[in-house]
């Protein structure tokens, strides 16, 4: 019978297999590791922008300019106003002129200071953005050809932002938190945000659980590319959809959670019981309420009993997220009282305003400001 003999030592052609073998494992590996992008230099670092791009930022961003609708905001939030050195001045996004609108956009108000920044014009005007310098230009421009061409004409590193993430996906509105946060060494304040916003919704998410019979609703005057009546509705309104509320209109045909425009014939067919109207567009809802009165109060019971109400501005210059929040305690209070009945909504408002923010705002100067403060409306009397 034939015996194994003992184990014998590589040979050479062996060993040369092995070494090669290690070799490759550990260039698999490595390559597997994360790493600065090869186009990174000293002092900078990549990172991927909420379009999916990955854009070389600096390590130390002092200074910026904020372009397009919502970006401003967002870096408002993380206590980044301070770097802002210019701002843009023609269209929706005048900072510094006075006009009817101005004060829609809450942040605005938290962050008056803003108005002495230098103009730019708007994210057209390359030669005044090139002029100012920045370290960072955040734009919410959707279009990526558009975002690479700013960054390749100005030589400026551009992210891009998502001012269409809602908080029906909170997952995606953190993670724009998360990752602006690390742009601008603003870590601990996005985690603040996030912490501080889910906290809220689990509150919410509490109380709407005991919602035993919901109630059909309408939201309409909705701000979006201009002012428009209570026609202008949404079918993805948070306050609805944070309170077991049933939205009796269907979401954008589009997918975007954007508002939209119906008709008297569907509103009627729909049938609310509340009516809440945006106070962007109070007055204009007015008038169309009293062009359509007679066959709204007739065929809609929110019209003939007189369920119809007010709400903080949901959108201007992209979407008051603060704003939202305070518009779900109200209509929750509005709707289901019992469930809402320890929540004193000026203080409410004063809270959340303070955790976006990071500053007090009072609730008389801000809906003063606005145009309206949540509440019944006078159309009746």
């Amino acid at each position: 019978m034939n015996r194994v003999g003992p184990l014998q030592p590589f040979g050479k052609s062996a060993k040369l297999l092995l070494v090669s073998f290690l070799f490759l494992s550990i260039s698999t590996l490595l390559c597997a590791m994360p790493s600065r992008e090869a186009d990174a230099t000293p002092g900078s670092r990549t990172v991927t922008d909420m379009r999916g791009r990955t854009v070389t930022v600096p390590d130390d961003v002092e200074s910026t300019i904020a372009l397009g609708a919502g970006s401003l905001r967002l870096l408002s939030y993380l206590d980044a106003a301070e770097r802002i050195i210019a701002v843009e001045d023609q269209g929706h996004g005048r900072e510094k002129s006075d006009y009817q609108f101005f004060s829609f956009a809450t942040y605005r108000l938290a962050f008056p200071d803003l108005r002495n920044r230098e103009s730019i014009g708007n994210s057209e005007n390359h030669e005044g953005i090139i002029a100012a310098a920045p370290d960072m230009i955040f734009s919410s421009t959707t279009d990526v050809g558009q975002l690479d061409n700013l960054q390749r004409i100005t030589g400026i590193p551009v992210f891009g932002v998502d001012v269409d993430a809602e908080l029906q996906n909170r997952e995606l509105f953190f993670r724009q938190l998360r990752t602006m946060g690390a742009v601008l060494d603003r870590e601990e304040r996005a985690s603040e945000l996030i912490d501080g916003i889910t906290a809220l919704l689990t509150d919410l998410e509490t109380r709407a659980a005991g919602v035993e019979t919901p109630r059909k609703a309408y939201v309409g005057g909705m701000m979006y590319y201009g002012p428009a009546d209570l026609l202008r509705t949404t079918g993805d309104y948070l306050p609805f959809d944070l309170t077991g509320t049933e939205n009796v209109m269907p979401t954008n045909p589009a997918g975007n959670l954007q508002p939209y425009m119906t008709s008297v014939e569907d509103l009627i067919a729909a049938g609310p019981e509340f009516v809440f109207i945006d106070a962007a567009n109070l007055n204009l809802s007015k008038s169309g309420y009293t062009t359509h009165r007679n066959i709204l109060e007739e065929q809609i019971p929110a019209f003939a009993d007189r369920e119809v109400f007010s709400t903080l501005v949901y959108k201007y210059y992209g979407t008051n997220w603060e704003n939202q929040l305070i518009n779900v305690y109200f209509v929750g209070k509005t709707l289901y009282p019992r469930l809402f009945r320890d929540v004193a909504l000026e203080e409410k408002a004063e809270e959340i305003w303070r955790l976006f923010f990071d500053r007090p705002l009072e609730y008389s100067t801000v809906v003063s400001l606005q145009g309206s403060a949540p509440g019944r409306v006078d159309w009746f009397n």
